[in-house]
């Protein structure tokens, strides 16, 4: 049976009229599926990351896949699923193995904060700590909570006290995390069932705050002709919810969502100043807004001011691991890839894992250049391209996901970095051009003819010389600028254009080693 979790936000208050609680703190296995709607930037990624970018835990989309075992009461109950992700989308969720009678489904989510801790403790003893000014010695005395958040009233000593306006209450104490608060979000079920027993159910949900990337890393062989290619797959976590010996897969393709996949909102509470006016009195020791608390309900709370709070868009740690290959299949129009082994997706973590390596790949080596009309004084400078064909005669023949490629090339006796690319999704057949830096040893020089109207269209003739410095020869692409203007056509050139694999003509042209080859064509377009 599946029963669809809602997406309602309201917190349940305890216990329903005496129903009984079930809590279900975690899951005991947990497997993640990681989508993706276009290639991702590894390195922009990390940079927002190290930047703190709030955002980061809302993009990205996943499925979780959750096993769980839950006591069933007979009769009404309250079942509670602790341990979701921080970015679930509530109402995408599935319960599938639970024999019972759904009442009222709620996604619980009152953030712990000091408002919310100051909001729930009221008429509750906590203890604050505070330097008494004649010996300098800090005590510990009971207090009971009179007011919330906005205007924190304490009882101490039978007298009433603003919080902080003393000046001498440094921090407060809560013994215990008041019902109902938490810093993760809750799923909540009120069920009805005919007898008890215990089940394993499947809980499924998707969230934001996790994203994956291909990169990868091409070195050409001594031949000149091949190239080595290895992939990696990163999977980045910034949420606050880490997963722990999960198998994880990976989906490839432009994947369509809508605005509903949004994960839900956490209540905020916050905590106004109690004096006036400003917190004056209060110089140097007024608390954040809000903090994050966690730990285990029995532990001690401490409310310090000036706490460091911890964003959940830090990434903490990289993993790299390689020692297996990712396994390829098939998910209707899209490619996934399955990690060879569970690993941790710990929150706050990006981890690379290899996913391709290829030793022998053909390539082909050239040269491109676009060139403009009346761009006489700057032409465009040539840069490296190497196109390969994706296909099992090649070295290739599998789908590659789209990313970043970096080029390194020995040179006697070391290795070097010599630029990086970046290219869409590649399905098997398809042509993988990557362009690389600017080319050294090669010289564009071009001459605009006067241009002639007529019908509304311009003629222009141009002349385009290469010359190579290079000691071997090359292979250059030139390609008009002007090919997607209205109504284009070549009039005439010295040499013969073809067609490129994106649809546009260009010009192929063999410059032997220290020689030069002059271009001219003249070109029509709307005007």
């Amino acid at each position: 049976m599946a029963v669809a979790l809602a997406s309602a936000w309201a917190a349940l208050p305890g216990p329903v009229r005496a129903q009984v609680e079930v809590v279900s703190p975690g899951a005991e296995r947990t497997a993640v599926v990681i989508y993706r709607d276009r290639p991702v930037d590894t390195s922009r990624l990390l940079e927002r990351s190290s930047e703190g970018d709030p955002n980061l835990a809302r993009e990205g989309l996943a499925l979780i896949v959750e096993t769980r075992t839950i006591d069933l009461p007979a009769g009404e109950a309250v079942i509670r699923l602790r341990g979701v992700a921080t970015g679930i989308v509530p109402q995408t969720a599935t319960l599938d193995g639970l024999p019972a009678q759904v009442i009222e489904r709620n996604t619980d989510f009152d953030l712990l904060s000091p408002g919310s801790l100051l909001q729930r403790s009221v008429g509750e003893v906590v203890r604050v700590v505070r330097t008494n000014p004649a010996t300098g010695e800090q005590e510990e005395k009971a207090a009971i909570v009179r007011s919330g958040p906005n205007g924190t009233v304490l009882e101490i000593d039978g007298r009433l006290e603003t919080l902080s306006c003393s000046g001498l209450t440094e921090r407060i104490l809560f013994d215990r995390v008041p019902e109902g608060l938490s810093d993760q979000p809750v799923l909540s079920i009120r069920t009805r069932a005919e007898t008890s027993g215990r089940y394993t159910v499947t809980l499924a949900y998707l969230a934001t705050g996790l994203q994956w990337s291909a990169d990868y890393v091409a070195r050409l062989n001594p031949d000149g002709e091949s190239l080595s290619l290895r992939g990696w797959i990163t999977l980045a976590n910034f949420g606050g919810t880490g997963f722990d010996d999960a198998p994880v897969q990976v989906v490839a393709g432009t994947l369509n969502r809508d605005e509903d996949t949004v994960p839900v909102e956490p209540a905020v509470v916050a905590r106004a100043p109690g004096c006036w006016p400003l917190d004056t009195t209060t110089q140097g020791i007024g608390e954040p807004n809000d903090i994050l608390v966690t730990g285990s309900r029995s532990r001690v709370v401490e409310y310090l001011a000036n706490a460091p709070v911890l964003s959940n868009s830090d990434v903490e740690e990289v993993v790299v691991t390689g020692s297996r290959i990712v396994r390829l299949g098939e998910l209707g129009d899209y490619k996934i890839y399955t990690l060879p082994e569970p690993t941790d997706v710990n929150a706050r973590q990006t981890k690379q894992v290899q996913f391709l390596e290829q030793a022998e790949v053909r390539f082909t080596r050239t040269y491109a250049v676009d060139v403009f009309e009346d761009n006489d004084d700057e032409p465009e400078q040539p840069v490296l391209m190497l196109r390969l064909r994706n296909e099992a005669a090649t070295g290739l023949g599998l789908p590659l996901p789209g990313g970043g490629v970096s080029l390194f090339e020995a040179q006697t006796s070391q290795t070097l970095f010599t630029g990086q690319a970046k290219f869409e999704d590649k399905g098997v057949g398809l042509p993988v051009e990557l362009y690389f830096g600017e080319a050294m040893d090669l010289t564009v020089e071009q001459e605009t003819g006067e241009a002639v109207r007529s019908g509304g269209l311009k003629r222009v003739p141009v002349a385009v010389t290469i010359r190579n410095d290079k000691p071997q020869q090359i292979e250059i692409e030139v390609r008009p600028g002007e090919a997607a203007y209205r109504g284009f056509r070549i009039v005439r050139s010295s040499a013969r254009h073809l067609i490129t694999e994106g649809g546009f003509p260009a010009w192929r042209l063999r410059i032997p080693a220290g020689g030069r080859t002059t271009l001219t064509y003249t070109i029509e377009y709307e005007d």
